[in-house]
């Protein structure tokens, strides 16, 4: 049993910190290659247009504006993933010998709520990438070619874009460990229970 508490103990300190590794994910996927696309848009008037033109088909420098609200999207659930962590503390599961209906219920939320909002960014994070793929880099490149050297941005990188996979995959894999913690609480619990009752009736026996 205190393998398992110790255990559990890291998995909540690991829910915790996927969280907050989303959270901070979502802060920094508007840098990089989209950074450097929104350096190609401009004020026309009250505007925002694109420095450069698209082929037709093609995505232009406000694709960066376009992407802004799953920017926002990834930030909010990276703080529902925070919040969900923090349950598992307030309801003990960190520290508790024993799960009550409230651990259980705790971890469920955590860990199913996780890994659903992992799968729908991931989904999501695949349609943006594949969007991404479509902005119009040649024209972009030849616009950025014309500047000075300090002045020019450009950058084709998709690795914010796959470490998107990476940091949502590590999350899932974090829900299933608590889940699989959960499982192992319960052999546990009914292990001792057995042992308990066990204990019981030998004790009743001899008297």
């Amino acid at each position: 049993m205190k393998t398992q508490m110790r255990f559990q103990k890291y998995m909540c300190l690991a829910m915790l910190l996927v969280g907050a590794l989303s959270l901070l994910y979502a802060f920094f996927y508007c840098s990089g290659a989209l950074s450097e696309l929104g350096q190609a848009i401009k004020l026309d008037g009250v505007n925002r247009v694109s420095a450069f033109t698209a082929a037709e088909g093609k995505y232009d420098a406000v694709f960066y504006n376009d992407i802004q609200p799953f920017n926002n999207l990834l930030m909010i659930m990276g703080i529902v993933m925070i919040l969900l962590a923090v349950v598992l503390y307030i309801t003990g599961c960190n520290k508790r010998r024993n799960y009550y209906i409230s651990n259980y219920v705790a971890t469920g939320l955590c860990a199913g709520g996780d890994i659903v909002i992992s799968l729908i960014l991931l989904v999501m994070c695949g349609t943006w990438h594949n969007k991404f793929l479509n902005v119009d880099f040649e024209a972009w490149k030849a616009y950025a070619d014309k500047m000075d050297e300090s002045a020019r941005h450009f950058s084709d990188s998709q690795l914010w874009f796959i470490l998107g996979y990476v940091v949502y995959a590590i999350v899932i894999v974090a829900a299933i460990l608590l889940i699989l913690n959960l499982v192992w609480k319960i052999l546990l619990m009914k292990g001792e229970k057995q042992l308990l009752n066990g204990s019981a009736l030998k004790e009743g026996g001899a008297v």
